[in-house]
């Protein structure tokens, strides 16, 4: 088919498709990706979105304005119910706006960045230093890479070798276990925490990470949780203390999960192979910012969530064949179909029944 024959448009962006598109291709890196894309989308989508403050400064308003009604009035426990899950959902939605400020796409200044996710990730305990390293440096650059990707799930020989994962494999989704329901109401926050006060110690991993910066910071966020939880006091504890750690954990890990979990392994870092789009509604897109449009987030991390939708129509042009992306609901379905754990970087395996299932892209 001639390129001059076909030609789609996306909101006056011309992509032309040609032969080489339409194929799939095997296994391509992101400078791959980032150059063809790139070329169909307007240059003000790669402009840092300062606008992305005043989600920060409505969720602040939002948990403060909370905080006073529980501390102020005796309410009903229903009431509270509802203010616990409304702190829970906004704590989710300032870690959406501090993931997008630790990629620069916000503002500026790297001081100014520190202060916002130092705060706004404080409910997770998450320090700046460490969610950086973490996120940006080792699963941005190593996605769904086998011990380089703290994110990918592990092979079965890693598993076979290791008394840690094989305590929680019954916690994670697939294990077909009561308990593995229970896994996205906490796990985001357990599995940072843990890294931070042991798992980072001694680990090569972690060993060009500022640690002093990552303890002042996380030290200093565990003073200011534990100085909330003493205001809050007993009487609040389960509505506002509990209820929310259990919605921020969920509705974070809810995408983590679908964006990479069900995805094969990978040695080169191709986000058409290792990582998933996943779209919901209108309302949802708008309060996470757009974050489960996850694999236009890897091709551009610096660019704001609030062009990844646009991004999103282009790639499906320009890719139709290798570009994955569901429904959420449907990859939150599928994840608890299959297992966690790596036979090959194509299979999932239960190592309990050695059951096994295909990954996406198989």
């Amino acid at each position: 088919m001639k390129t001059e024959q076909m030609q789609i448009t996306t909101e006056s962006v011309n992509v032309p498709v040609t032969e080489s598109t339409e194929k799939t291709e095997i296994v391509k890196n992101l400078a791959y990706y980032n150059k063809i894309i790139s070329e169909h989308l307007k240059p003000e989508y790669f402009d840092r979105n300062p606008y992305r403050l005043y989600y920060l400064a409505f969720f602040l308003i939002g948990n403060f304005s909370l905080l006073f009604l529980a501390l102020t009035f005796d309410l009903h426990w229903s009431v509270q119910l509802l203010m616990g899950l409304c702190v829970g959902y906004f704590n989710s939605a300032l870690a959406f706006v501090s993931h997008e400020t630790s990629h620069g796409s916000v503002v500026k200044n790297k001081n100014l960045q520190d202060i916002i996710v130092f705060f706004a990730f404080a409910p997770f305990l998450m320090s700046p230093t460490y969610w950086r390293f973490w996120h940006n440096r080792l699963h941005h650059g190593n996605t769904q890479y086998i011990l380089k990707d703290p994110d990918a799930f592990p092979t079965m020989s890693v598993y076979k070798n290791s008394k840690f994962l094989q305590n929680i494999f019954n916690w994670t989704p697939g294990s077909k276990t009561i308990r593995s329901y229970f896994y996205f109401f906490f796990w985001f926050s357990f599995q940072s925490f843990l890294n931070q006060i042991y798992m980072r110690f001694d680990n090569k991993m972690w060993s060009e990470m500022n640690h002093k910066r990552v303890s002042f910071e996380f030290a200093a966020q565990f003073v200011l949780v534990a100085s909330y939880i003493y205001l809050m006091g007993f009487q609040h504890l389960f509505f506002m203390v509990m209820i929310p750690f259990m919605v921020q954990n969920y509705v974070i890990m809810s995408y983590i999960s679908t964006n990479h979990n069900l995805s094969p392994l990978t040695k080169v870092n191709d986000p058409l192979v290792n990582s998933l789009t996943v779209t919901t509604n209108k309302v949802f897109d708008f309060m996470h910012l757009n974050f489960g449009y996850h694999v236009e987030h890897h091709i551009f991390p610096r660019m704001s969530g609030a062009y990844t939708k646009k991004t999103h129509e282009v790639i499906k042009k320009i890719f139709p064949d290798k570009y994955q992306y569901m429904k959420k609901s449907e990859a939150l379905k599928l994840l608890y179909q299959t297992a966690r754990i790596y036979k090959s970087p194509t299979t999932l395996v239960n190592p309990l029944t050695l059951e096994t299932y295909k990954t996406l892209q198989a």
